[in-house]
């Protein structure tokens, strides 16, 4: 409904977290001195070993910052294009738009709470001020939510667990991991960071393993691939304990995800409110799926099936993950030829979520005139080659990265040449920042963006 309330729910790096005035994940080189450092910065950044669903400890404490308007970078995690203009981008009267800040390193079960709060608050402050000539119907005004990423799985416990489908109209989740994923099990090892400092990772890696909210990411689907019995697959609960992941981090995971599950069947039993679940996902990218463990027990990720052919998702988010566990098929998720990190900025996209916000009725399916696959690192080296590999193209489309800064101009053009096999190459160098890099086609209209840590 046009009268309806629209809350954006942000996922990881989406909310600025800030200490005595400064925004301590903004991971650009300059700002991040900081975090190799020992001292009360990185103190600050922990959280106490087992606060569980527990708030911070005083001396673990940071201040709710504003939404992030500018590309963010965790590096071997998840990146995102900012999220600058949420009223236009979606297509509504800027007092219909409630954005809900969290501290995105806590148990998502905490921050579900202080949602409901949150909902409970604006929801009425939106139904007795709103204009009723603009909004005749904000008197019965119900919640629209926009999540992005790890902010679907927190909206879910809320609408499931606590109480929140009675105020819900419809759910709209960009990227959402609803079965988590094989990259968050490569982050909290270690793996993937690509060519970080030793310094860097070590302090990542103190710092991330003491979050909640990202062990809640660890895959719950069968991720494991068994390397005794060829096509085989087992659930990461399943195996032996894995080295430098707590067997306690593996099982709230799993308990996580249950609780949601079991809270949506209750409500489904008893016949509570029913609402609109709309799922977007990307689908052309090659997205790590599966890890198997060999004789020394150290991890190796999979991007392609045991029998050969490429797992595909957002480059972060598999299709599987993508798509809410209780749809039987992924053919009901909305997929689009998007990167995790710019889902919510493609126009087609933006389309949907109007209509979502709208209650208006949507396209079935965004389906891609082109399946082009593009790959890329998180993180690179300053002065160094960024590889940038597309699949599935062919020359005519002449294909070339863009490299744009944060206002969006255009700052380098390299064009991406034939590597054998259908697939099209660039190597891209960038000085320290944060960069948005762009693979477009003039021929066609075709681009996808992403954003790269360059140290």
């Amino acid at each position: 409904m046009r009268d309806d309330l629209v809350v954006v729910v942000p996922g990881i790096m989406g909310t600025a977290l800030t200490w005595e005035g400064v925004d301590v994940w903004n991971l650009s080189p300059q700002a991040a001195a900081g975090l190799v450092r020992p001292g009360r910065l990185l103190e600050r950044l922990r959280l106490q070993k087992g606060i569980g669903d527990a708030d911070p400890e005083p001396r673990h404490s940071l201040s709710l910052g504003p939404l992030v308007e500018r590309p963010r970078v965790l590096p071997g995690l998840v990146a995102h294009l900012g999220y600058a203009g949420l009223a236009r981008r979606l297509g509504i009267a800027p007092e219909r738009l409630a954005v809900f800040r969290y501290d995105w390193r806590l148990d998502n079960r905490n921050s579900a709470r202080r949602l409901r709060r949150f909902v409970e608050r604006r929801l009425d402050e939106w139904r007795s001020t709103a204009d009723r000539e603009r909004f005749p119907g904000a008197g019965d005004a119900k919640a629209v939510f926009v999540c992005r990423s790890m902010g679907g799985l927190v909206v879910r416990y809320y609408v499931e667990e606590l109480g929140g489908r009675e105020v819900t109209r419809a759910v709209a989740s960009l990227g959402t991991p609803y079965l988590g994923s094989v990259r968050a099990l490569r982050f909290l090892l270690g793996e993937g960071l690509g060519p970080l400092p030793g310094a860097w990772r070590d302090a990542l890696a103190d710092v991330c393993s003491t979050y909640p909210s990202l062990g809640q990411l660890l895959p719950v689907y069968k991720a494991v691939l068994v390397d005794e019995e060829p096509g085989a697959v087992s659930h990461l609960s399943a195996v032996p304990p894995v080295a430098g992941l707590p067997t306690a981090t593996v099982m709230d995971a799993f308990r996580f995800h249950r609780e949601m599950r079991k809270a949506r069947i209750r409500n489904d039993a008893e016949g509570a409110a029913p609402y609109e679940l709309v799922p977007l996902g990307g689908a052309t990218h090659p997205t790590a799926h599966g890890v198997s463990f060999g004789a020394a027990g150290r991890p190796r990720f999979h991007d392609e099936l045991p029998g050969g052919g490429p797992w595909l998702g957002d480059g972060t988010v598999p299709q599987l993950s993508a798509t809410p566990p209780e749809h039987t098929t992924t053919a009901s998720t909305m997929w689009v030829p998007f990167r995790h990190a710019s889902l919510i900025d493609a126009e087609p996209v933006r389309y949907q979520l109007r209509n979502v916000c709208d209650g208006v009725e949507r396209t079935r399916f965004l389906a891609p005139d082109h399946e082009i696959g593009i790959d890329l690192p998180d993180v690179a080296v300053a002065g160094e080659p960024i590889e940038v590999w597309a699949t599935r193209a062919d020359s005519a489309m002449d294909l070339r990265v863009r490299r744009l800064a944060e206002d969006g101009g255009c700052v380098s053009v390299d064009p991406m040449l034939p590597g054998g096999d259908g697939r099209f190459r660039a190597e891209v160098r960038a000085e320290p920042g944060v960069w948005t890099l762009e693979v477009s086609s003039p021929t066609t209209g075709y681009a996808c963006r992403d954003a790269v840590l360059v140290m």
